[in-house]
């Protein structure tokens, strides 16, 4: 099995279970909100100091935020499914 092949079902199988896709979610809020504090306070004149190493940090912290956005647009999509699926069985 390949690497991808197993991401694919790791991936697969964490975005099943509500509850996992939520632990997720958190503990994504809590490292970007961590990432942007440290960059902000304790580690801005160290980034300060060579731009490439400024910019490689907030595209990091960037990459973070549209992951977040993304998981919560996945989320989303996936509680209206689980809801219009509900009510075809309810009908």
């Amino acid at each position: 099995m390949s690497w991808f092949s197993f991401a694919m079902v790791a991936a697969r199988a964490l975005l099943q279970l509500r509850e996992a896709r939520r632990r997720i979610i958190f503990y994504t809020i809590v490292a970007l909100l961590g990432v942007f504090a440290l960059g902000n306070w304790p580690l801005a004149s160290w980034l300060e100091e060579m731009p490439v190493r400024f910019l490689f940090y907030w595209a990091g912290c960037a990459f973070l935020a549209i992951f977040l956005f993304l998981l919560g647009l996945y989320d989303f999509l996936r509680i209206i499914k689980e809801y219009k699926d509900a009510r075809e069985r309810l009908r």
